[in-house]
């Protein structure tokens, strides 16, 4: 990765330093100036996969329904503490009443969800298929882990680099100037799902199941995470000299 940063950091230097010697600080440029923009897309696999888990128990004792739902969680979290490749995260718990028809208490409900994120697909499909009887699976989806995309970042930017001192040089030439020199550089990135990276996967097949249904076990790996693109544009303003 420091590699890449060095070498991208190389061309943006080169391609400002290609010019005469410096105008006076603050005095403004107003002949020979050229505004174009350069563009690059990488793309990167999904590399993570998240899911929810959510624990749901239903009595007509309130204490007896957290207890379950507590049980479940333990086991859930005591799974989860094997294998530090699952990062997991416990959202809010919350406990509702439940009225007959005449508006009297008749039961309680207790409901908490669990976040679970993993770039081992396996250890993470096979975590849901065994935690059916504790939990209904709520949400799946696919991203690129942060590593991944600063790499992608540096690759674009690289390539649109490379792209903005080509057009430069071709232009310089085709305009009759020797050289010129870089006065303004702006850089955006934008990181966009594939359409194919489906963040939906699996999830209508076995989210509605309850928690003692017996649902297939999921098969997920790097063939359905999908992919995503990661585009650098580079505009730049460069005076002709």
């Amino acid at each position: 990765m420091k590699k890449h940063l060095k070498k991208t950091a190389l061309l943006l230097a080169t391609a400002m330093s290609l010019s005469a010697p410096a105008l006076a600080d603050n005095q403004p440029l107003h002949y020979n100036i050229v505004e174009f923009n350069e563009s690059a897309t990488v793309k990167v696999p999904n590399d993570t996969m998240h899911i929810t888990l959510v624990i749901e128990e239903t009595h007509k004792n309130r204490e007896t329904a957290s207890n379950l739902v507590t049980q479940k969680l333990n086991t859930i979290q005591a799974r989860l503490k094997s294998n530090k490749r699952l990062i997991a995260q416990i959202g809010s718990r919350y406990t509702y009443p439940q009225y007959g028809d005449k508006g009297k208490i008749t039961g309680w409900q207790d409901r908490v969800s669990v976040s679970i994120k993993s770039t081992d697909f396996e250890a993470l499909s096979k975590l849901a298929a065994d935690m059916q009887e504790q939990a209904m699976i709520r949400g799946m989806s696919f991203s690129v882990s942060p590593e991944k995309r600063m790499k992608a970042v540096e690759q674009a930017s690289e390539q649109a680099l490379q792209a903005l001192q080509h057009r430069a040089q071709f232009i310089s030439r085709q305009l009759g100037f020797s050289s010129y020199k870089v006065v303004r550089v702006d850089l955006t990135d934008t990181f966009e799902s594939r359409a194919e990276a489906s963040m939906d996967y699996a999830v209508p097949q076995v989210a509605r199941m309850s928690a003692k249904a017996a649902a297939p076990a999921m098969e997920v790996n790097s063939d359905h995470a999908g992919e995503q693109e990661i585009r650098q544009t580079v505009r730049v303003s460069v005076q002709m000299q």
